[in-house]
């Protein structure tokens, strides 16, 4: 079994030598640090524990225990399943011992052994021991297991490595439904090698030849090789100190983006950048010695520094329902960050004021690529409700996202979302089967939202019926702008109108109609349609002009709907008959063909009595129903 575990602790209370007495590493790597003394940068090393025939692998961070270097302490201890919480048996609880405290509860890191270092330089261990658990009442390592140790005499170390071995027996298993990342906390790239990064792979596994993506840089590449603790693997799994290399990724430069510390290793095509994040913040009680920023409040619209994985920028917070947040409370609230940066639903983050100087507060990530509009909304702020009940449930991820979102892809419900396609596909499947979803082509929609959706659809029909209830149907494109104008995404039209038409509403040609619809005459023009018809029936088949029936806009909507309504027949723009007449035009072409059989529209004309300009719309409307022929210049009866 592969984990990492890691250090915290105030400057100069042992860290380094702690590791070194576990491993036989030095992880102070740098000339600067061997210089000073002090640990700078990451440092890294590996111990090996066997038992009943079972190594079990662990990867070493060591962090920088001082307080200008607690940005590079936080970039070390995001992925860790156990810490060692080191105090000085001579020194006691001091600043930065609180501050590492703040960073792990923020984080989430509740796995802790307490190593008592420099054992050997108390004159009453057990009384020292106590002092220490009085310091840490009422926080969350008021239960931990204190071990005294000493790098210089040996003591105790064999009962840490106990300790550590029951904490990785206790650990759960490597997750099964996470995809693979890689925070990059290192960046090299040797001659004749190409670009190496490293970093603790967390989630699934990566694999040599393996595509991959560089966030937020939107890199591609491909694995040559990968390596754990210096030795070559073909595929690195969860919890491994990994190394891979990466020859197609270059490396980070001033104006060229590249590979570097912050940046997110994962399989292609599977994360986006963002540059938005709605949150959970909580701020620690407990104040820091000497950090004014841990007693004051954080304003609304404060710039913070924000620390993800390995990453850190600067960044604004917008606090949802109140102005300011004090140390002890907590709250929603949303980051806007000055550069992007990858993460994901469920992601733990530290935030440290602009200066640098403070830890001011941390939590959970509860929407990974958000919304700027609206953030400070009731409706946001039941959402953030809702998915702050279990922002790692992949259901309860799927189930809020689909309250906010009217639709989702039912492929990709949640953007930037931790978990792997298979595992997502699997839950969609349930909750369509739970009916707690409902699947529309390759979308999926919240099933009250779909009903609302639907409700939406026919009362736009209906308030349109309403406003011209002498038009027959709706045109459909306006009634699919009109859905679109109302927040309903363009690719459930087709869905929305296979469902209604089967449920009382019909399709006919270019327009949609309730079944239920009768054209009306409104009450103010039925007069001026009486006068139409009746100014047409007397003229019999010889039909005065269009623009003499209807000279003004109110004449035209009653003739329109005259047309429409079957009262008159338009047979061409210019030719109108009222509808007896035409009845009794058709049948006088009828009687004249049966019997001679076939005739010249000229002498169908004579014989009828009427105009050249409206006999031939007549016999074109006659063929087009197939009541007559043309062949030449004859018609005659169809069989």
């Amino acid at each position: 079994m592969h984990c990492i575990l890691g250090t915290a602790g105030h400057i100069d209370h042992g860290k380094s030598s702690l590791i070194k007495a576990l491993t036989g590493i030095d992880p102070d790597r740098l000339p600067e640090e061997k210089k000073r003394g002090v640990t700078i940068e990451l440092g890294f090393a590996h111990l090996t524990l066997t038992d009943k025939g079972k190594d079990h692998e662990i990867g070493i961070i060591d962090v920088p225990g001082h307080a200008d270097f607690v940005n590079n302490m936080v970039a070390g201890v995001g992925s860790l399943d156990i810490a060692i919480f080191i105090v000085a048996a001579d020194d006691g609880w001091m600043p930065q011992s609180e501050e590492h405290l703040h960073i792990l509860n923020y984080l989430g890191v509740e796995n802790v052994i307490i190593a008592l270092t420099k054992a050997d330089l108390a004159e009453d261990i057990e009384f020292t021991q106590e002092l220490i658990r009085d310091e840490l009442t009422g926080t969350s390592l008021e239960e931990a297991t204190i071990i005294p140790v000493s790098s210089i005499t040996g003591d105790g170390i064999d009962d840490l490595k106990a300790e550590i071995l029951i904490r990785i027996k206790q650990l759960k298993q490597s997750p099964k439904n996470l995809i693979p990342r890689i925070s990059v906390d290192r960046t090299f790239s040797p001659t004749g090698v190409g670009t190496v990064i490293t970093g603790t792979l967390t989630g699934g596994t990566l694999s040599k030849g393996q595509p991959i993506s560089c966030m937020p840089e939107k890199l591609t590449s491909n694995i040559r090789g990968i390596q754990n603790h210096s030795s070559q693997v073909d595929t690195a799994t969860h919890g491994m100190r990994t190394a891979l290399n990466v020859p197609d990724l270059p490396l980070h430069e001033r104006g060229k983006p590249g590979v570097q510390r912050g940046s997110v290793i994962t399989i292609a095509d599977t994360l986006t950048q963002t540059s938005t994040l709605d949150i959970s913040l909580t701020r620690q009680e407990r104040s820091i010695r000497g950090q004014s920023a841990t007693t004051r409040v954080l304003k609304h619209t404060e710039t913070i520094i924000l620390h993800h994985g390995t990453s850190r920028t600067r960044a604004r917070i917008i606090l949802h329902s109140q102005t300011q947040l004090a140390p002890g409370e907590t709250c929603y609230a949303q980051l806007r960050l000055e550069t992007p940066i990858t993460a994901c639903v469920g992601d733990r983050f530290v935030i440290r004021d602009g200066a640098q100087q403070g830890t001011l507060g941390g939590g959970v990530i509860l929407d990974a690529l958000a919304e700027p509009r609206q953030f400070r909304s009731e409706t946001r702020l039941n959402f953030l409700t809702l998915r702050a009940e279990n922002p790692h449930n992949i259901r309860q991820l799927i189930i809020t996202e689909i309250q906010k979102s009217p639709i989702l892809q039912s492929s990709a419900p949640i953007t930037n979302s931790p978990f792997t396609q298979d595992y997502t596909d699997l839950q969609v499947t349930k909750l369509i089967k739970e009916k707690k979803i409902t699947q529309r082509g390759e979308h999926i929609i919240d099933p009250s939202g779909w009903k609302n959706t639907i409700s939406t659809a026919e009362t736009i029909i209906t308030i349109f019926h309403k406003k011209f209830p002498d038009t027959p149907t709706m045109p459909i494109e306006e009634w699919r702008m009109q859905l679109i104008e109302n927040n309903i995404h363009p690719s459930l039209s087709e869905h929305i109108e296979k469902h209604i038409t089967s449920n009382g509403f019909n399709k006919i040609k270019d327009g949609i109609a309730s079944a239920e619809h009768s054209l009306e005459l409104p009450e103010h023009l039925h007069q001026i349609a009486d006068k139409i018809l009746s100014t047409l029936k007397s003229s019999g088949i010889i039909p005065p002009p269009r623009v003499e029936l209807a000279p003004t806009p109110e004449a035209k909507q009653a003739l329109t709907f005259l047309i429409r309504s079957g009262k008159i027949i338009e047979l061409d723009p210019k030719a109108l008959l009222e509808t007896s007449q035409y009845q009794a035009a058709k049948q006088a072409v009828i009687t004249h063909l049966t019997q001679v059989e076939k005739a010249t529209a000229s002498d169908i004309r004579q014989q009828i009595g009427t105009t050249r300009k409206v006999l031939m719309p007549l016999l074109e409307k006659l063929d087009e129903d197939g009541i007559t022929i043309r062949q030449d210049d004859y018609r005659h009866l169809s069989k």
